[in-house]
This record gives structure tokens, C-alpha cells and sequence, in this order.
């Protein structure tokens, strides 16, 4: 027997998820092509043609809850293959965008790092706390007499204890965030039934082989241009370039510590190259990146806002390392102020990662819990 249900639709929402790039939801007649198409959507979680008409109808809660928004890697097949151009990829990625300020913890900062308009005050908070940092060292008239080393301008253990504190409020944020949204998962039931959960090693498998996004290109339906075909190359030199550089940090912080090997350190120690090749991986993906976003945008999808600021704080946190690294070598004084910005996106990037576009590495990998296995 048919059990009825009252559905509320949500028309703000709908709304919203329009204006964070979206396209026209009513060209799309839910015709299925899109999930047919989709290299990586399973029989068990068929996407993008549910979350299209979920949309369309403003079902937010189900949408929130449904995992399917985060399992989309932005191939853009879909968009290449449907026959009314509703680019069913945009509105996936628009959800994922809503997403995370949704589940931000605390949801005013959701808000504050999505919205172009709270942006000089995102940045006005690490300039103030770093340049209260020199006014108490004495540091924001002259800058440290003799050979440049970036100690001498901040005292690596004060470095620690800002760092330390601000990213470590950012990581309890994250797994707070993610939480709400593994809760959420788990008290939702997809047509029905409810999800098998994968373990967590098998998902970190999947994560650092890349597999979704290499069977995105191996298992295309055609010979359709989906302009993201750049996606499995670049997006594993941007995350493993990043994780390069997070091995890099914690090392050098090993050997201060552990062994009392001050820095600087020359440029052939091993985590030295490390940090090197690492930055110059994230900063050549990032070029192709935007180069591709602003050459193929029509075709394959406008970039938003939140695309571009996870691009430049990226960006603009590996350009100031490599250039302050270049600028104490050359012994110019400048290099103290020049590390005095790459320390501010350095914050910029982390300490607001829960609820930038970086957010995906918490959400992506809880909704990944719940993929099943493709049939």
C-alpha cells in the first residue's frame, strides 16, 4: 500500500542555489541522460537526475542529506551529453557550495568566507594579529640587523603558538562540520533503504589513488568534450603538492624540536627539494586550472566565487613562499615583509578551511563512506 507524504518545498533555497551558479532549472525535462552518462554514478546512487528534480521541487533536507552531492567529481560529462544544455554539473556544484555553509561550524563563518563582501575583513584578522605579534617584539619599526633569517622576525616558537592556535580551532570546526553531515547521512534514507557504509581505509584508498577521477576520463560514454579533461592530472598534482607541502612544515618542525636544527636550511636538504617541488606542482595545476576556467567557462561552466578564492589563496600561499625564499637569498629586507604576507594567506588558506572550497577534503571523503560499489 502507498504511503503518502507531504512535501514542503523550499523555494528560498531553490533560489539560492541559482544564484550560486546554477543554471535555468526548468530546461531540464528529466530525461535521464545525465546519470546514464555519469562514469562514476552507481545503479544504487544514481546521479545527477534525482538531485536535478530535488532541486527544482526545493527539497533541501533530502538534498543535504543525500551524499550523491559530494560523490560528483565536476567531470562534466553530464553537461557535454544533455540534450537541453540544464548543465546538470553546476547545480551540483552549487549544492556542494550551499553545503558547506550550511553545515559550518559556526554558521556565521559559512557566510563570512562565501561572500565576497567579508573578504577584507577575513584578511584584516591575520594583518592584526601578526602585526600586534611585531609590535610586541619590536619589529614594526626595524627589521633584524645582519643576514636574513625569518627567526629573527618571528620566533618560531611564536609562530608555533599563533599557528598552533588558530589552525587547531579550525580542525575541531571541521570535524564538527563533518559530523553534522555524516549525522545527517545517517539519519537519512535514500529511496528507502539505508546506506552500506565503506571503512575508512578502503575510502582513503579511493582518495589517494584518485580513482574516481581517473574513471571519469576511462569510462566516458563517448568522444564528447566535457572540458574537464584536465581534471585527474592537475587535481592530483594540486593534492599532492599540498600534501608535499604539509609534510615539508611538519619536518622542518621535527628537526627544530625533536633534533634542534635551526633554519634555514640549504636548498639541497631533502625537505628543502620536498617544499620546493611541491610548490612548483600546485602553482603549474593552479595555472591550468584558472587558464582552463577562463578559456572553456562558457562551455564548461561559469566559476564562482568560491572557485576562485580557493584558487588564489592556493596560489598566492605557494607564490609568496617561493618568493620569500628567493628574496632571502638575495639578502634584500624586503624578503621580512614579503614572509609577513605568505604568513597571512599561509592563515587565510588554513584557518578558514572548513568553509572554503578546501572544505571538500572533510565532505568529500565522509560522503565517500557511503559510495557504494559500483555494480
Amino acid at each position: 500500500m502507498t504511503q503518502d507524504q507531504t512535501i514542503k518545498p523550499d523555494l528560498e533555497f531553490k533560489q539560492r542555489i541559482l544564484g550560486l551558479g546554477a543554471h535555468d532549472l526548468t530546461y531540464c525535462y528529466q530525461c535521464g541522460t545525465c546519470s546514464v552518462v555519469c562514469p562514476i554514478s552507481t545503479e544504487l546512487l544514481p546521479f545527477p537526475r534525482k538531485q536535478m528534480v530535488h532541486v527544482q521541487w526545493g527539497l533541501k533536507d533530502r538534498l543535504m542529506a543525500d551524499p550523491s552531492v559530494w560523490l560528483c567529481h565536476q567531470c562534466s560529462t553530464c553537461n557535454a551529453y544533455c540534450p537541453r544544455d540544464a548543465k546538470p554539473a553546476n547545480v551540483m556544484a552549487a549544492l556542494r557550495d550551499y553545503s558547506i555553509t550550511h553545515y559550518a561550524v559556526p554558521r556565521f563563518m559559512g557566510v563570512a568566507v562565501n561572500h565576497p563582501k567579508y573578504l577584507p575583513l577575513l584578511f584584516a584578522l591575520p594583518v592584526l594579529i601578526l602585526l600586534a605579534v611585531l609590535a610586541l617584539l619590536g619589529h614594526l619599526s626595524a627589521v633584524p640587523e645582519g643576514p636574513v633569517v625569518f627567526s629573527k622576525f618571528f620566533p618560531v616558537r611564536v609562530i608555533e603558538i599563533v599557528f598552533t592556535s588558530a589552525v587547531g580551532l579550525a580542525v575541531l570546526a571541521a570535524i564538527a562540520s563533518g559530523m553534522r553531515y555524516l549525522r545527517a547521512i545517517e539519519t537519512q534514507r535514500i529511496e528507502g533503504a539505508p546506506l552500506e557504509r565503506r571503512g575508512i581505509a578502503e575510502t582513503l584508498q579511493l582518495i589517494f589513488s584518485h580513482e574516481q577521477f581517473q574513471a571519469c576520463t576511462n569510462r566516458a560514454p563517448g568522444a564528447r568534450r566535457s572540458f574537464k579533461d584536465h581534471m585527474h592530472g592537475t587535481h592530483m598534482a594540486v593534492f599532492y603538492g599540498f600534501l608535499g607541502l604539509v609534510v615539508t612544515t611538519a619536518s622542518v618542525g621535527i628537526g627544530i624540536y625533536a633534533f634542534d636544527y635551526l633554519t634555514p636550511w640549504p636548498l639541497w636538504h631533502p625537505v628543502k627539494i620536498l617544499g620546493n617541488l611541491s610548490g612548483l606542482a600546485v602553482l603549474v595545476a593552479l595555472s591550468i586550472f584558472a587558464s582552463r576556467r577562463l578559456l572553456d567557462q562558457e562551455k564548461a561552466g561559469k566559476s564562482t566565487y568560491s572557485d576562485w578564492l580557493f584558487l588564489s589563496l592556493l596560489g598566492f600561499t605557494a607564490l609568496t613562499g617561493f618568493l620569500s625564499e628567493i628574496t632571502r637569498l638575495a639578502a634584500f629586507e624586503s624578503a621580512y615583509w614579503v614572509y609577513f604576507v605568505h604568513l597571512v594567506f599561509i592563515f587565510c588558506l588554513l584557518v578558514y578551511l572548513p568553509y572554503s572550497k578546501l572544505a571538500h577534503l572533510v565532505y568529500r571523503f565522509v560522503a565517500m563512506l557511503y559510495s557504494p560499489r559500483r555494480g
